[in-house]
């Protein structure tokens, strides 16, 4: 088990660094799907491992 702070401060840092993407990538013109928004955003809430993530997005696009 996590403490309830120690699991506050990690999805916080994984919630800013959402932002911080998402950021980047209005600043090049391009936008993220929805599809993805709603995976990275489970992730952010710790609902879903790192790896599930890359796997889910992968999936999305039919990448290896």
């Amino acid at each position: 088990m996590v403490p309830v702070e120690v699991f506050d401060e990690l999805t916080a840092e994984r919630a800013g660094s959402l932002t911080q993407a998402a950021a980047s990538i209005r600043a090049e013109g391009l936008t993220v799907g929805a599809e993805v928004e709603s995976i990275t955003e489970r992730w952010a809430r710790g609902e879903i491992s790192t790896v599930r993530m890359r796997e889910l997005v992968r999936q999305l696009y039919d990448a290896s």
